[in-house]
Parts: structure tokens; sequence; C-alpha cells
């Protein structure tokens, strides 16, 4: 973490995963809600899920823009699968880095 409390990108692969701009409010709230993490308060208590990106270590670009590590990207396909939410985004490959 930088000194801001920023995620840094690593160096290596990326992929962008984009949410399509014809997807309706509320699949992008569920996919938002999925990526991000939500909290939820039942008898007065406070629980928070830190959402899928931060599992696998990516970066939230924007509300609907997200840089994940190539190797995760299974994951998150399976996840928004199950969900039946993988129909609504994109997948944009960026090149691997050689430096370290």
């Amino acid at each position: 973490m930088s000194r801001r409390g920023r995620k840094t990108l690593r160096c290596y692969g990326y992929t962008l995963l984009k949410v399509t701009q014809k997807t309706p409010k509320d699949v992008k709230t569920k996919i938002y809600k999925l990526m991000n993490g939500t909290t939820v308060t039942i008898r007065g208590k406070r629980y928070k899920n830190k959402g899928l990106i931060n599992d696998v270590e990516g970066v939230k670009l924007a509300n609907s823009l997200y840089a994940i590590p190539t190797d995760y990207v299974p994951r998150v396909l399976e996840k928004l699968s199950e969900r039946k939410l993988e129909t609504f985004v994109q997948l944009i490959n960026l090149c691997r880095c050689t430096c370290e």
C-alpha cells in the first residue's frame, strides 16, 4: 500500500474488466456489490463483506472498470457466472510487463 492508503499496481499481467454501458442499473448494482463488497446490518451489528476485488488483489479504477491480475480472471468469471452476471462484463487483455 502506498502512503495514502491506495493500492499500487504490481508489475505483472492485468486484465481490465469493464461493465458494459447497456447494463441495467439493478445489474450494475449487483456487480458493484460483488466486486467492492457491501455492509449488512443484522440486529444492530454490522457485517462487512470486503468484496472480490480485495480477494484477488485487483484495483478499482472507476465504478465500472477494474484491473484484475490475469491469474485471477477465471476465479472472477466463475463468481460472476454463479450470479448470471458474466454477460454484462467485457474483458480487455493488457500486455504482460517484463520488469520486476
